[in-house]
């Protein structure tokens, strides 16, 4: 009887979870994160505010919660390789890369609000960093899928810039715009292959073909 009564919780509070995180994205596509209060979030999940604490401690953890959610998702579309034919230079790569985000960013607006917005707490921002540091390694392997890369010297450290590079301009033109804009797009690809090309060589020795539609694990 008390195993019954105990998985009945668990998937009561697991849908309550769930409540409570749809109810996050919601209210960031209709209302500006700093407006937003877990009273809102609780309310809109019809959740009671004081069975909410149960499961997050504050706003920032659902938050946390939510954008690492996101953060997974946009890990995954970056981590599927290029079409080998859509890639003659290596600078193809960034763009593709890039643009793939940007499509993420444009769909997501509570992706936007949570990962790019320069109005989450450092908690939460740091999170994202450490999403970053997978994304890092993991385009370097593209590269590497399709090039002949030279050896780098502190590879972690500089991939892990690179995206941070594009990370900050996206945020500056998240925060000054509200959307990722077409001008500020292109001044993240800009900067992106300005900064690599001081580690790789403006051509690179492509590889042969290879099956390409795969995901990176």
């Amino acid at each position: 009887m008390h195993k019954v009564v105990r998985i009945h919780m668990q998937a009561r509070g697991i849908k309550r979870r769930e409540q409570l995180k749809a109810a996050t994205r919601e209210l960031l596509i209709e209302m500006d994160i700093s407006a937003i209060t877990f009273a809102d979030i609780a309310l809109r999940a019809n959740v009671p505010k004081s069975s909410a604490y149960h499961f997050y401690a504050n706003i920032d953890d659902i938050y946390a919660e939510v954008a690492a959610s996101y953060g997974t998702e946009l890990l995954n579309i970056l981590s599927v390789l290029p079409d080998y034919d859509d890639v003659e230079h290596w600078q193809d790569i960034v763009d593709i890369l890039i643009e793939r985000s940007i499509v993420f960013y444009e769909c997501e607006t509570a992706a936007r609000q949570l990962i790019i917005s320069g109005k989450t707490s450092a908690a939460i921002k740091q999170k994202d960093r450490n999403n970053d540091l997978i994304l890092s390694e993991k385009i370097y392997h593209i590269l590497d899928s399709f090039f002949e890369l030279p050896q780098i010297n502190n590879r972690s450290d500089i991939f892990h810039i690179w995206v941070e590079i594009v990370d900050v301009i996206f945020t500056l033109s998240q925060m000054k715009y509200g959307f990722i804009t077409t001008s500020m797009a292109n001044e993240s690809k800009r900067a992106a292959k300005a900064y690599l090309g001081t580690y790789l060589t403006e051509s690179l020795v492509k590889k042969p073909k290879v099956i390409s539609s795969i995901v990176l694990s």
